[in-house]
């Protein structure tokens, strides 16, 4: 029972006590009598079930006050309607019991549907659904108190070899035994959820400060030393990675929390297995490497990135992994320093102007029109619109503009074709699809990476050049080596 619960029931037993008092002291007509008391006796047996074992309680005094009171006035005046009326009252209280033991009985059924709602069935501990409403609750918590809230997320490094050795069967079983490990390796009031698939995702509260720094090494040394006991994941190359965010420190909304746990995450996975690693801010870094007009400018486009994420969650982690690949690609064909900085500010800006597509259109589940999709078609434009101020960092412009042509000249906005699309774009191209592939989004789900991978290599020199897709598929290939 919450506080303002308890108060209403105090109020309400004031009530009721006042007026017991009052209809014992006066002399009231026996109509009176009979429809106060009527009344009383439903109210009761509604406060029973209303609040349980406290409502049972007072119904259970004032039935017996009011059946004591009518049995001594009955037997000074002999009417038989004051005994039925005080027998009334002491049979209320059976049947307050009654409705008190069947609604306890209901509340606790209902809590175990909502308690198993809300965990997964794999593991045993809490799912998905429950990880968005605990953040939620646990985030306006740490803004109110002004107190530190962390976010971890972990992904086992080659469980897909481990299920297709042993089978699914066998998976679940080492799925659940690593969440036993990450259970035991956070603090009591931390918050163990099963992400998705073999990816994990823990909600710190209340941090002190380097708290979270102890508590993820604590959780990569328990696992290895669970692993060491597990010979076949050992010679598979079981372990895991970690990414983690912290708010206010690093992430200023809860969006942002997610988004930069999952970025330090990939980050964790790309430089090898058995990793941790802590999100950084990447558009404080680029700033470094602008002048103070731009800078200024460029911290101004993070805030508008930032308040796209609130009508699409999407975009901005999508822009950060974006450019992680994209940067990749780059450094594999060998762009020079600066080219590869006009690259990451482009992919970390490519769809800053979704700013101008309403929410409706963007996480609409159903299949666009036509018009809306020509209104989608115009993000690219907009984009480079909002970006012009920057326009003299080298090829920004054309970047962000020419991002969604093709290489067969069937892309937007302007239809180029192959050579004439500038290679940032065409780089930005191959790194925009391959994300927007892996992640959820309201019309569909994600693709295995497998079939990522599968339709960069159908779409070779019709939306893509072959040239790029090659390059990322070695670094993806060298990537899966080291996972």
């Amino acid at each position: 029972m919450n506080k303002s619960q308890k108060l209403i029931l105090y109020f309400i037993t004031l009530a009721l006590f006042t007026i017991n008092l009052f209809m014992t002291l006066i002399e009231l007509p026996l109509q009176v009598i009979i429809i106060f008391s009527n009344v009383e006796i439903i109210f009761l047996l509604f406060i029973s079930y209303k609040y349980l074992f406290r409502g049972f309680l007072i119904a259970s005094i004032f039935n017996i006050f009011n059946g004591i009171h009518l049995y001594l006035k009955y037997m000074l005046d002999k009417d038989l309607i004051l005994f039925q009326m005080a027998f009334f009252h002491f049979i209320a209280i059976v049947l307050s019991s009654v409705i008190y033991f069947l609604a306890n009985k209901q509340q606790k059924y209902v809590k175990a549907i909502e308690a198993n709602s809300y965990l997964d069935g794999v593991t045993e501990v809490f799912n998905h659904r429950y990880f968005q409403e605990r953040l939620d609750t646990e985030f306006s918590k740490a803004k109110r108190m002004s107190s530190v809230l962390g976010v971890i997320f972990l992904n086992i490094d080659n469980f897909k070899r481990y299920n297709d050795t042993y089978g699914h069967r066998l998976g679940d079983v080492f799925l659940a035994e690593t969440a036993e490990v990450l259970v035991d390796a956070v603090r009591s009031q931390d918050i163990v959820c099963r992400y998705g698939g073999d990816t994990f995702a823990i909600i710190l509260p209340q941090l002190g400060n380097e708290e979270i720094d102890y508590i993820v090494n604590n959780i990569l040394l328990n696992y290895q030393n669970f692993i060491k006991n597990k010979m076949p994941a050992q010679e598979l190359g079981i372990s895991i990675s970690l990414g983690y965010s912290v708010y206010p420190h690093i992430a200023t909304i809860k969006d942002e929390l997610i988004s930069q746990a999952d970025t330090a995450l990939y980050r964790a996975k790309q430089q090898g297995r058995s990793n941790i690693k802590v999100y950084r801010d990447v558009f404080n870094e680029i700033k470094l490497n602008l002048n103070q007009t731009e800078s200024q400018l460029f911290i101004s486009l993070k805030t508008l990135l930032g308040t796209i994420s609130a009508k699409d969650r999407y975009t901005l982690g999508h822009s950060e992994r974006v450019m992680e690949y994209a940067l990749s690609i780059g450094k594999e064909m060998r762009l020079t320093d600066e080219e590869l900085k006009i690259l990451s500010i482009a992919a970390l800006l490519h769809d800053i102007g979704k700013i101008e597509i309403p929410q409706d259109v963007l996480n609409k589940k159903e299949k666009l029109t036509n018009e809306e999709f020509e209104l989608i078609k115009k993000h690219p434009i907009y984009s480079a619109e909002i970006i012009q101020p920057l326009a003299n960092l080298g090829k920004l412009y054309p970047i962000v503009l020419y991002h969604h042509e093709r290489y067969d000249g069937r892309g937007y906005p302007k239809g180029l074709k192959g050579e004439d699309i500038p290679l940032e774009a065409r780089i930005l191209s191959v790194a925009d699809s391959f994300d927007a592939m892996l992640s959820d989004r309201p019309y569909r789900k994600s693709l295995s990476k497998e079939k990522a991978i599968e339709e960069l290599k159908l779409g070779c020199n019709t939306q893509f050049d072959s040239r790029i897709v090659e390059s990322f598929l070695k670094i993806l290939l060298k990537s899966e080596g080291k996972n």
